[in-house]
C-alpha cells in the first residue's frame, strides 16, 4: 500500500494532495502546472512540505505530525527525472554504480552489469552516454534507480525526450520489470495514451489537487468533471438542461440533441460529456425521416489518425469532434449524427468533484 498526502506552497502554486494506492503501477497524470513533479519530489524527500504524510508499505518516509522525515539518501526511492541526468564524464557502469547501496561494497562492477542486462543493455558497460541514444540513455538512468535496492521507483515523465518506437518498446519493459521485480512504481505523464497503457491506477491532478482516481478505463468512460473529460479525450463537452423524467432517467436537453442520462448533481442544469468514438455519423437523411434522436451535421475537418480519422462536424451552432474507423466523408458533407444510448455522461462540478475526492 502507497499512502501519500501532501500540502505545500510555492510562489503563487498551492499543492494540497492525497491518495492511496494498493496497485503495483500508479500514474499521477494531468496538465503541465498540476503539481505532478511536486507530489514526487516530496514522495522522493526532494521537497519537505510543512504537512505531509507518505508511507510505502508499512514503513513511514514522512509524517509532519509525528517529526518523522526519512532523508532522501535513506528512502531508497530510486527516481529517474525527466531527461537521464546520467554523468557525461562517466561510462555506463560507473552512472549505474553511483549511489549503490554499501551491502554490495566490492561487487559494484558484477552488479552494475547485472542491471544493465535486466533493462536490455547487456556490454553496454563501458559506454559513455555521448555514446549512447536517448533509449538507451534512459535505461541507464533506470538501472541506475534500481542501484539502490529501492521500495519503489518515481518516474517523472521518464519516456517524453525519446521517440515513438522506442517509447513503446520502453512502456513494454518498464511493465515487465516492475512485475518480475514486485516494486511499486508512481509514473508522471501529461499523456493520457501512456497513463492508461502504464497505470493501474490513475490519480487525476488539476490545479494541484486530485480531482479523480480510478482505473483508466473508468477514468475514460466516466470523467468526473469536464476538465477531466477533455483531458482523458472525452472532447465533446455540451451544456444542457433537465427537461424531464422518463423511467427515472433525466432527458436533457443538450444542443442539438435530447439525450437520457443519470445526472450524478441535481438541478436543472448539467454538463454532459460525449467521447468522440461514441457518436454515431451516417449519411444525411435525404428524404428518408431522420433516426430517432439524430440530427444533420456538416463535416467541417477531417484529420487522418493512424487508424481511423477524427472528423470535426458543425451542428447547428455546436462544434463535435467523432472518431471514424473507416473512410471519412468529405469535408462539406452532410450527414446524420446520433448518440446512442448510455454514450452520454453527466459531470460534477470542478468544485463538488475536488470535495468528494478529498472525502473518499
Amino acid at each position: 500500500m502507497l499512502t501519500v498526502a501532501a500540502a505545500c506552497r510555492l510562489g503563487d502554486f498551492t499543492l494540497d494532495v492525497s491518495f492511496r494506492s494498493a496497485h503495483r503501477r500508479t500514474v499521477l497524470f494531468g496538465p503541465s502546472g498540476a503539481g505532478k513533479t511536486m507530489t514526487l519530489q516530496c514522495m522522493a524527500g526532494f521537497l519537505v512540505p510543512p504537512r505531509g504524510y507518505v508511507a510505502i508499505g508499512e514503513t513511514v518516509l514522512l509524517d509532519t505530525e509525528r517529526g518523522i522525515n526519512v532523508p532522501p539518501w535513506r528512502r531508497r526511492a530510486g527516481a529517474v527525472l525527466q531527461g537521464d541526468a546520467l554523468f557525461p564524464h562517466l561510462n555506463a557502469s560507473a552512472n549505474v554504480t553511483y549511489g549503490m547501496r554499501r551491502v554490495w561494497r566490492g561487487r559494484e562492477p558484477t552488479r552494475a552489469l547485472a542491471l544493465l542486462a535486466a533493462v536490455g543493455l547487456p556490454g553496454y558497460g563501458e559506454r559513455r552516454p555521448s555514446d549512447l541514444s536517448a533509449g538507451e540513455r534512459q535505461r541507464v538512468a533506470l538501472a541506475r534507480a534500481l542501484a539502490s535496492d529501492p521500495r519503489a521507483l518515481l518516474l517523472d515523465e521518464p519516456f517524453s525526450a525519446v521517440d515513438a518506437p522506442v517509447r513503446e518498446q520502453l512502456r513494454r519493459d518498464l511493465i515487465a520489470l516492475v512485475e518480475a521485480r514486485g516494486l511499486p512504481a508512481v509514473i508522471v505523464t501529461h499523456d493520457f495514451d501512456e497513463a492508461h497503457v502504464l497505470g493501474e491506477l490513475i490519480v487525476v491532478l488539476v490545479g494541484g489537487r486530485v480531482v479523480q482516481s480510478g482505473a483508466p478505463a473508468d477514468v475514460a468512460a466516466r470523467p468526473r468533471t469536464a476538465t477531466v473529460a477533455r483531458l482523458v479525450g472525452a472532447a465533446n463537452v455540451l451544456s444542457g438542461r433537465v427537461v424531464g423524467w422518463e423511467d427515472g432517467t433525466a432527458v436533457v436537453r443538450a444542443e442539438p440533441f435530447l439525450l437520457r442520462v443519470a445526472p450524478s448533481t441535481r438541478g436543472e442544469t448539467v454538463q454532459i460529456c460525449i467521447r468522440p468514438e461514441a457518436l454515431r455519423v451516417g449519411p444525411a437523411a435525404g428524404d428518408r425521416a431522420t433516426e430517432a434522436g439524430g440530427v444533420e451535421a456538416r463535416v467541417l475537418q477531417v484529420l487522418p489518425r493512424r487508424v481511423g480519422a477524427t472528423v470535426l462536424l458543425a451542428a447547428g451552432g455546436t462544434q463535435l469532434e467523432a472518431w471514424l474507423p473507416g473512410r471519412p466523408p468529405a469535408p462539406g458533407t452532410l450527414v446524420e449524427v446520433s448518440v446512442p444510448d448510455g454514450a452520454a455522461h453527466a459531470l460534477e462540478p470542478e468544485d463538488e468533484a475536488r470535495a468528494a475526492e478529498v472525502t473518499r
